[in-house]
């Protein structure tokens, strides 16, 4: 009886780390920094966290953690409420039906498929923005936002992939 209590512990704190990891990428994203260009700039580290955990640990990310997630990120940034959870969620949905072509290729397919994914992801958030405050937002930030992204990628990956290593 005590192996199952410890087997469940150990099941839960499986789902609980995706969760708490891309929860620290978008506290990352909000946190103050001393560099003039990413001052309003900042990468998209949350759909990186959420790459990471639908392209190689699937079944610990559901799409209700990834909708909560979204909700959260868009209070602390200040986004229309709902915007990241949708494009989160239709980004982690699009790994799902690619299914194993991601598992199968090496880091170079993964990321120039995350580069095509980012310039989608990044285009789109900034198109739905603009409709959102009736305005055409500055697409130059959006850019510098999907240039930043692509590089912390590989970095954030590494991370990624070390501290799930057992």
């Amino acid at each position: 009886m005590n192996a199952s209590l410890q087997e469940d512990n150990l099941f839960s704190i499986k789902f609980i780390i995706p969760f708490l990891t891309i929860l620290f990428l978008i506290i990352m994203m909000v946190l103050p920094y001393q560099f003039k260009i990413i001052d309003n700039s900042m990468p998209f580290l949350s759909l990186i966290g959420v790459y990471y955990w639908s392209v190689f640990k699937k079944d610990l990310l559901p799409i209700s953690a990834i909708f909560v997630l979204g909700i959260i990120q868009d209070i602390i940034l200040g986004s229309p409420l709902g915007l990241t959870s949708l494009l989160l969620i239709i980004a982690q949905q699009f790994i799902f039906f690619q299914g194993r072509n991601f598992l199968e290729r090496g880091f170079l397919f993964n990321f120039f498929i995350f580069i095509l994914m980012i310039i989608s992801f990044g285009f789109l958030s900034w198109g739905i923005s603009s409709l959102y405050v009736s305005a055409f937002l500055g697409y130059w930030e959006v850019i510098l936002q999907i240039l930043l992204t692509i590089a912390f990628y590989p970095i954030i990956i590494l991370i990624l992939n070390l501290a799930t290593k057992r």
